[in-house]
């Protein structure tokens, strides 16, 4: 019984150490770890499993092939680095990332590892759906990337219903024959439409063949492989810069790794998505210690995804249906952080009027000292100023659900609060520094005196008040009030700030 009782406690002992083994995992990525697609699947990746209750350890190698060619000499020197590497390390799982790394593995897994027959293969951003066919079940299992064109085209008819001509613009990758190929399949549910490829492997003649015709619809489907004349590969960034070149684009997206600035968005493949499910079924691998129940995702994990500056240069709203449910890039901060400069400006004229009161009761004190006159002075612009931000402040309090901007004019910058964006019926998450802003929402008859009065203010040292009238996003006329107050900094005006009180 004393030897039992001390066998069940030497393996009590012994459960916490065999819980702490390290689950090794062998990643394998397509392209470079500063690409961006890459990089959301391996984030996405990493994140969802060490969020579990397991622990991991990762091994990571890159096969850069949006900069080097897959080459049968490439391969082969790519596998006698990778067996050299890893001889003596044999992982519990691997993973890899979009189709060179799929098709590099399946064709050399077997001679790459020891005991490779019982290693389980996972795998996401695959284009090729045939994969699908041919990988063997029990072994490999995955996300597939589809790029769904439908709920595109969708957006494309909501931001301008009279458009026909779309273009689909891509690197002539082998990524990009698959992508045009699904594209094609799909074409024939929207036969009202005239879809053009334009592809190339060196973007100025991508370029060349762009469209001229004002506000043209361009989809990015794989870009990461454009070259420039000298045969360099240029960065995302790079690529789109050149081709927001072309003024008479509307640029969309059909992948989150493309959305930077120039991009307005689209439904797109999202590479965290695609990380966090392929997590997902390696988790219900480890749970289940089997593939078997574990089945690949041919449906890509899409979301919504929008520039929120980009929709507004673009003068785009999204329904409230697709904006409810789409992530945001460039979203703006919340009202205290945007706030702070008109808080900071508040909080420093009452310092300033408290200072104020104690240096002219210390004044009064010593009636008998003589102060100079330019002190004095100097004390009397003081207070005149303050009286001047008194009576702003005063009028700024006695009203009750009012909206109010502020302009800095040494950057140009537009502050709007959130209470006069919901007035204008103008969506918060799309909101952006735009100084003209307001004047798109100034009724037509009215134009004239509202830039007429913001002048005047510019250089008036007292409150300007005045009527007009304003629209709402639905073209509903409202009746405003307006006050405006310009801040000075060194004689120049520095701050506009303006409230507005609406009747309908």
């Amino acid at each position: 019984m004393k030897f039992l009782k001390n066998l069940l406690f030497i393996i009590l002992l012994s459960l916490p150490l065999f819980g702490s083994e390290k689950i090794k995992i062998f990643i394998l990525h397509s392209y470079s770890q500063e690409y961006g697609w890459t990089k959301n699947q391996h984030e996405g990746f990493v994140s969802a499993l060490n969020k579990s209750n397991q622990k991991f350890e990762f091994y990571t190698e890159y096969l850069d092939t949006k900069r080097v060619k897959l080459t049968p000499e490439y391969e082969r020197n790519f596998f006698k680095y990778l067996k050299n590497r890893y001889q003596e390390s044999t992982p519990d799982v691997i993973y890899v990332t979009d189709d060179n790394a799929l098709e590099f593995i399946f064709k050399n897994y077997k001679e790459l590892f020891t005991n490779s027959a019982k290693i389980p293969l996972f795998f996401s951003g695959i284009n090729n759906l045939e994969m699908q066919n041919i990988l063997p079940s029990e072994q490999f299992a995955g996300v597939y990337e589809t790029k769904e064109i439908k709920p595109n085209i969708e957006l494309i008819k909501q931001f301008s219903p009279q458009t026909r001509d779309i273009y689909f613009v891509g690197d002539n990758s082998s990524t990009y024959l698959s992508i045009k190929k699904e594209i094609q399949i799909q074409q024939e549910n929207f036969k009202n439409l005239n879809f053009y490829f334009i592809s190339d492997e060196h973007l100025s003649v991508v370029q060349t063949m762009l469209p001229s015709t004002a506000r043209s619809f361009v989809f990015l489907t794989t870009i990461g492989n454009f070259k420039d004349d000298s045969e360099n590969t240029l960065l995302v960034e790079e690529s789109i810069e050149k081709i927001k070149e072309n003024k008479n684009l509307i640029i969309l997206s059909m992948e989150d790794a493309y959305m930077l600035q120039g991009v307005v968005g689209g439904y797109v493949t999202s590479g965290n998505k695609q990380g966090e499910e392929a997590a997902n079924l390696v988790l219900q691998y480890l749970d289940a210690k089997s593939l078997l129940n574990v089945k690949s995702l041919l449906k890509s994990p899409n979301i919504y995804m929008f520039n929120s500056k980009e929709l507004i240069n673009s003068r785009i709203i999204l329904s409230e249906y697709i904006a409810r449910d789409a992530t945001f890039v460039g979203k703006h901060q919340d009202f205290i952080e945007k706030n702070q400069s008109i808080l900071l400006n508040i909080f420093t004229i009452a310092l300033i009027i408290s200072i104020f009161g104690a240096v002219t009761t210390f004044a009064l004190q010593r009636k008998r000292c003589k102060k100079q006159s330019t002190k004095m002075q100097q004390l009397e612009n003081i207070k005149s100023t303050l009286h001047l931000k008194e009576q702003f402040i005063d009028n700024l309090l006695s009203f009750k659900d009012v909206g109010f901007w502020k302009l800095d004019t040494k950057t140009d910058k537009l502050f709007v609060s959130e209470e006069l964006l919901n007035i204008l019926e103008i969506k918060y998450d799309i909101y952006k520094d735009d100084s003209k802003l307001l004047s798109y929402f100034v009724h037509l008859d009215d134009k004239q005196l509202f830039e007429e009065k913001l002048n005047i203010a510019k250089e008036s040292k007292s409150p300007i008040k005045f009527s007009h009238k304003m629209f709402t996003s639905s073209n509903q006329v409202l009746h405003a009030t307006h006050l405006i107050y310009t801040e000075f900094l060194n004689q120049e005006p520095s701050l506009l700030i303006g409230i507005i009180k609406f009747e309908k």
